[in-house]
C-alpha cells in the first residue's frame, strides 16, 4: 500500500547510446538520516553497443533512431514487471542535458507525450548531477561532499552542497576520461566501447613497462586533460608498428595507458578535496559516479588513496533510468514543471563550454 506522501515516478534516460526506463517509488525531496530509501520497482535497459561498434563510436542520428524504436517497448516492460498501470505515475523525470541533442530530444518527446496523455508534471534532469547523486540509492552520504563524475563525455569535480546546489571545482579542458579509453581502444584495434576491454587486459599487464604522460600534472588545480595521452599512444604505436598484435605486449600497453588516465584523476582529486576543504573548513566525503567509475583499477586506486570514499555501484554507474528517476524524486519540489507548461521544455546538449576552459587554461600558463 502506497503512503500518502509517496509517489511513483518514471525516469527516462536517452542522453547518448543507452536507452533506459525505470519506475521508482519514494518520498519527494532529499532523504533525512534514517529515512527509507527510494525503491526501484522495475528498470529496463537497452544498449546500442553492438550496433554502434561497427561505426567505431556513437553516431547521433543512429542512436536517436534506436532510442525511438526501443523507448515504448521498454516502457511496456517496466509497467508489466512492476504490475502497475500508467495512470498510477505521478510525474516523469527525463534527461534534458547534457548529451547528444538528437537522443536527448527523443527521450524528452517521449516523456512529453506521456505527460500530455496523463496530464502530469515533468521533471527535467541534469544527467551529470543524477550520476553523482545516485550514491543515495544505496547509502547515506551527508552534504556537502566532493563529487567526481567520470564518464564517456564528461569528467569533472563538484562541490555538492545539496541536490540542486553544485559548484564546479575542476573539469577536463578537452577529452573526458571515457573518451581517452575509447579513442585509445580504437588505436589499439579493440573496438567500441573499449573501457571494459582495456580494464580486463590491463589486469595481466605491467603498468610500469610503458609509461604515458599524465595531463596537466604540474598544474596545481583540479582541471584535467586527456588529449595528450591519446597522441602519445598514437606516436608510440607509430614507432613500434604491430606491437599491439602481441597479446602479452598489448596487456602491458593497456596497463600503462589505463594507469595514466587513472593517475590524473587520483592527482586532481587531491586538489579538488583541498579546494573544498578550504571553502567549508573541514574534510569532506568523496563520491565517485559515472560510467568510468565501473573501472576496477579506478575503484581500487581511489579507495586505497583517499579516506571516506563512496563509489556508486556499477549497476547505477552507466547511463540508467534509475538515477534519472531518483534525481527527479529528490528535486521534485523545486524542479518539477506542471502540466501543461512542461510541454514547452527543451533539451540542451552542452554542460561546460570547453572552448572557454581551454582559453582559461592557456591564460593561466602565461
Amino acid at each position: 500500500m502506497q503512503k500518502s506522501d509517496e509517489m511513483i515516478i518514471m525516469g527516462i534516460e536517452t542522453s547518448c547510446d543507452d536507452t533506459s526506463v525505470c519506475l521508482m517509488k519514494g518520498t519527494p525531496g532529499a532523504q533525512t538520516p534514517g529515512s527509507q530509501r527510494a525503491q526501484v520497482l522495475a528498470m529496463s535497459y537497452y544498449s546500442q553497443e553492438e550496433i554502434l561498434s561497427k561505426w567505431g563510436g556513437v553516431v547521433p542520428e543512429i542512436a536517436a533512431r534506436n532510442h525511438l524504436l526501443k523507448l515504448a517497448p521498454l516502457m511496456e516492460s517496466v509497467f508489466k514487471e512492476a504490475a502497475i498501470k500508467p495512470n498510477q505515475i505521478t510525474a516523469v523525470g527525463v534527461t534534458t542535458n547534457p548529451g547528444l541533442l538528437g537522443p536527448l530530444l527523443t527521450g524528452l518527446n517521449g516523456a512529453k507525450t506521456f505527460c500530455l496523455h496523463h496530464k502530469i508534471p515533468l521533471v527535467p534532469v541534469n544527467h551529470l548531477y543524477a550520476h553523482i547523486e545516485a550514491i543515495h540509492l544505496v547509502e547515506e552520504v551527508p552534504y556537502p561532499y566532493v563529487g567526481l563524475v567520470v564518464s564517456g563525455g564528461h569528467s569533472l569535480f563538484l562541490l555538492v552542497n545539496g541536490p540542486t546546489d553544485m559548484e564546479i571545482l575542476g573539469t577536463t579542458i578537452d577529452d573526458a576520461a571515457g573518451e581517452a579509453f575509447d579513442k585509445g581502444g580504437k588505436l589499439l584495434g579493440l573496438g567500441y566501447p573499449a573501457g571494459r576491454v582495456i580494464d580486463e587486459l590491463a589486469k595481466n599487464g605491467d603498468e610500469s613497462k610503458y609509461l604515458f604522460p599524465v595531463g596537466l600534472k604540474k598544474s596545481a588545480n583540479a582541471d584535467l586533460s586527456y588529449s595528450g595521452v591519446k597522441t602519445a599512444l598514437r606516436q608510440f604505436l607509430e614507432k613500434n608498428p604491430g606491437i599491439e598484435k602481441d597479446k602479452e605486449e598489448l596487456a602491458h600497453i593497456c596497463a600503462g595507458y589505463q594507469r595514466c588516465i587513472i593517475e590524473a584523476l587520483k592527482l586532481k582529486a587531491r586538489y579538488a578535496l583541498k579546494m573544498a576543504r578550504d571553502k567549508v573548513g573541514h574534510e569532506l566525503p568523496f563520491v565517485i559516479g559515472g560510467g568510468v567509475a565501473c573501472n576496477s583499477a579506478l575503484r581500487r586506486t581511489m579507495e586505497n588513496n583517499y579516506k571516506n570514499v563512496h563509489i556508486v555501484p556499477p549497476r547505477f554507474c552507466t547511463d540508467n533510468g534509475a538515477m534519472i528517476a531518483h534525481y527527479a524524486l529528490r528535486t521534485y519540489g523545486p524542479n518539477h514543471i506542471p502540466f501543461p507548461q512542461c510541454l514547452e521544455i527543451d533539451a540542451k546538449g552542452r554542460f561546460v563550454n570547453k572552448d572557454s576552459l581551454q582559453k582559461q587554461a592557456q591564460a593561466k600558463k602565461k
